[in-house]
């Protein structure tokens, strides 16, 4: 009798608050856990970077946002619309291009789309 409580009641209750809760992280699991996995530090050092037109510098820092992203879409894809994802995913792409076409304007476009889409994510 005991264990049909269990697994009647507890259990499923237990699960469901799991699962609410990996649901609802999304705002905790975007901020950084290291030093490899700093996105939004990353594209404000590419923001500077781009208004002084540094472009090694830019490259350098859009390969590392992006390796950033890959890490951080790992923790927060559960918790997350697919669709914020490859937003955000295609405006870092956009970006590589940019710089490879060392096009400031469109860069910056990009860039403050992407504090938009962060700002918004896990929201």
């Amino acid at each position: 009798m005991k264990s049909r409580f269990w697994l009647l009641y507890v259990l499923p209750i237990c699960l469901i608050l799991v699962f609410v809760a990996i649901m609802a992280s999304g705002a905790l699991l975007k901020k950084p856990f290291g030093a490899d996995d700093r996105l939004l530090e990353s594209v404000q050092t590419l923001q500077k970077q781009v208004e002084g037109k540094k472009w090694t510098e830019a490259k350098s820092q859009i390969d590392y946002a992006m390796k950033a992203w890959d890490k951080i879409v790992n923790r927060i894809q559960f918790s997350v619309e697919r669709e914020t994802i490859y937003d955000i995913l295609g405006t870092l792409a956009r970006m590589k291009g940019g710089i490879a076409a060392e096009d400031d304007k469109a860069i910056m476009e990009e860039i403050y789309y992407f504090y938009v889409l962060w700002d918004n994510l896990g929201d």
